[in-house]
C-alpha cells in the first residue's frame, strides 16, 4: 500500500474535515525582454554568471517568383476547404545563387470558414550552375485578413488591384541538398513573406 503524504493540504482536510493554512504563492515579478536576454533571470548570481541570449536578425536572403496552375477545388474536409494548385514554372535569384523553380511543385491549401489559408508547398529550385544543383523546398504558413480582401485574393482578375499591406502572407521555409556546393543550406532557417498577383506567387525569404 503506497504511504500517504502527511503535509498534501488536500488529503488533510479530506481526513480531518479543516483545511491546512498555506502560505500564498507569491506573484512572479514582470521582466522586460532586455532583462531576460541579458541573463536576468532569478538565480543566474547562483550560477556564477549570466548568459547573454544572442537577438536574431533577419537579412533579405532570396526571392522567387511561380506561375500557378489555375486551382482545382479537391472539397470540402472536416477542416475546411481544400485546394490544390501546381507550379507552371519560376525563377529565383539571391545571395547564395539564381535559378529556376522545376515545373511541378504544388501548394496543398486549406481554407477556413472566415477564408484565411492556410498554405503547404513543396518545390524544387535548379540553379544556373554547369551541372545545376538541385534544392529541395518545403514552405509552409498562412495567407489571413479581413474577408473581403482575401476574397478579392482568390480571383485573379482583380487580385492584382489588392494592396499587399491590406493581408498578411507569411511562411517558414527549410531546404534539402545533396549536392557539395550548397550544403550549407541544409541547416538554414528562413521566413518569408508573399504577394498573390492573379495566376503569379511572388516570395521573399530573410
Amino acid at each position: 500500500m503506497k504511504e500517504h503524504n502527511p503535509d498534501n493540504p488536500i488529503l488533510h482536510e479530506a481526513v480531518n474535515g479543516t483545511p491546512v493554512q498555506t502560505t500564498p504563492a507569491k506573484t512572479p515579478k514582470k521582466r522586460d525582454l532586455d532583462t531576460m536576454i541579458n541573463g536576468g533571470f532569478q538565480g543566474s548570481a547562483q550560477m556564477g554568471h549570466a548568459y547573454p541570449i544572442p537577438v536574431p536578425k533577419l537579412e533579405r536572403d532570396f526571392q522567387m517568383s511561380v506561375q500557378l496552375n489555375p486551382k482545382i477545388s479537391v472539397g470540402p474536409g472536416i477542416w475546411g476547404q481544400r485546394n490544390w494548385l501546381s507550379f507552371i514554372s519560376g525563377h529565383w535569384n539571391g545571395r547564395w545563387g539564381k535559378g529556376t523553380v522545376v515545373p511541378g511543385g504544388q501548394d496543398s491549401q486549406l481554407v477556413a470558414p472566415d477564408l484565411s489559408t492556410h498554405l503547404d508547398l513543396t518545390y524544387l529550385l535548379q540553379t544556373h550552375d554547369h551541372p545545376p544543383a538541385y534544392i529541395s523546398v518545403k514552405s509552409e504558413g498562412w495567407r489571413v485578413g479581413p474577408r473581403d480582401i482575401l476574397e478579392k485574393l482568390e480571383d485573379p482578375a482583380i487580385a492584382d488591384e489588392v494592396d499587399p499591406k491590406s493581408y498578411s502572407f507569411r511562411l517558414y521555409v527549410h531546404m534539402e541538398t545533396g549536392d557539395p556546393r550548397y550544403l550549407h543550406l541544409n541547416t538554414g532557417m528562413w521566413v518569408g513573406s508573399g504577394v498573390r498577383r492573379g495566376t503569379e506567387g511572388k516570395l521573399f525569404f530573410l
